[in-house]
């Protein structure tokens, strides 16, 4: 006897389709490692305020990223 209801699709499950990261989202949070982690190496090695703020101004890029990261359809691919 042959069961087809025991494994359902997951499209047939009910589960809402998770949209897909903008590039915008990537963009943001790729420049906010790249600052955030020269910002920080600066202020650690050569102990400059700016190397702080180019840290928080980082962290701040990746924050803003990630929480617009399922804001609009993907435009990679």
């Amino acid at each position: 006897m042959h069961h087809d209801s025991a494994r359902a699709h997951p499209e047939k499950r009910g589960l809402p389709d998770k949209p897909g990261a903008s590039a915008r989202s990537i963009v943001l949070t790729l420049l906010g490692v790249v600052i955030g982690s020269a910002g920080y190496y600066a202020s650690w090695r050569f102990q400059t305020p700016i190397g702080t703020l180019g840290g928080i101004a980082g962290l701040a890029l990746c924050v803003i990223g990630t929480s617009h990261g399922h804001d609009g359809p993907s435009q990679i691919g």
